[in-house]
């Protein structure tokens, strides 16, 4: 089974604050860790289901240079950097048997959500055929026209509502609670 991981930052538990999301701001390197440590939690999962499974892990947050490779689960084969195909999908193909999306946050106009946005903040929406979609829309869509499955999103309620709103049976974790665009009530990291 191959399975890849898709990590964003902003649903990330504990992260609320652009200054956690950001090179140039002074939190960052405390939100790179909080990412690692959870796409580390994903990577366990996958192997406590499927032992031999084969886990592909998308860092896809801004740079894509996010997660620190040195910390995270050598298990793992970690695909960073930028530009490349597929972009928060990168590594997903026909092999891929399911999809997770880690660290997602709502789409951009979303509220309460912490740190809502759509791709950049200079985007306030996102249509396809007719509906509002954000990256968590996008990134479903793309994996289904592949016909692999997004099994499990994590993130905070909002993002959890967004996905289950667009495919019913989705599994998702809230591992926070929106309070507005920069707060929240998170589960311990």
């Amino acid at each position: 089974m191959k399975a890849l991981i898709s990590v964003d930052l902003e649903g990330i538990s504990g992260i609320v604050h652009p200054a956690e999301t950001n090179p140039d701001r002074y939190d960052y390197e405390r939100g790179r860790a909080l990412m690692t440590a959870e796409a580390n939690a994903a990577i366990a999962g996958v192997f406590d289901a499927e032992s031999d499974a084969v886990v592909w892990v998308a860092d896809a947050h801004g740079t894509f240079r996010n997660l620190l490779p040195e910390d995270l689960d050598r298990r793992a084969h970690l695909v960073r950097g930028k530009p490349r195909p597929l972009g928060m999908l990168a590594g997903l193909d026909e092999q891929t048997d399911a999809v997770l999306f880690i660290g997602y946050h709502a789409r951009a106009g979303a509220g309460p959500a912490v740190l809502a946005h759509t791709i950049s903040d200079s985007i306030l929406d996102v249509r396809v055929g007719g509906r509002s979609m954000g990256e968590i829309g996008l990134n479903a869509a793309l994996a289904g026209h592949l016909v692999v499955p997004v099994v499990l999103l994590s993130g905070d309620d909002s993002a959890c509502a967004e996905f289950s709103e667009l495919v019913p049976s989705a599994v998702t974790v809230a591992v926070k609670q929106s309070l507005g665009q920069a707060a929240a009530v998170a589960l311990h990291p």
